[in-house]
């Protein structure tokens, strides 16, 4: 009996361990990491309710909503980071389908 405790013991200690998820990769279109703007979470845009400054000198950064930003041609949404039980679908300015919009961009050209 006290072989087979043992045997347990270490299966429990040692063989129920999960191993760390790799890495997340960037959304596609999110804003280049950086410093944060002054008063901005380094970590802006994982959670749903955020709203995240532009990167400096940003016109689009005007917009403190996502209907302003949506209404500007120029602009496209940021893409939300936080998790997600399924993939973030966006549509073609980068504006969350089925998740969150987390800040306004302007769009590449």
């Amino acid at each position: 009996m006290g072989r087979a405790s043992v045997i347990l013991f270490a299966f429990v200690a040692f063989g129920c361990r999960t191993p760390a998820p790799p890495p997340a990769a960037p959304a596609p279109n999110a804003t280049p990491a950086g410093p944060a703007p002054p008063g901005q979470r380094e970590d802006c845009g994982t959670r749903p309710d955020d709203w995240c400054a532009p990167p400096a000198a940003d016109p689009c950064g005007a917009h403190k909503d996502l209907t302003s930003c949506r209404a500007d041609p120029r602009c496209g949404g940021r893409a939300y980071a936080g998790e997600s039980v399924v993939a973030c679908r966006l549509d073609a300015r980068g504006f969350g389908e089925n998740c969150p919009t987390v800040g306004c961009v302007s769009l590449a050209r």
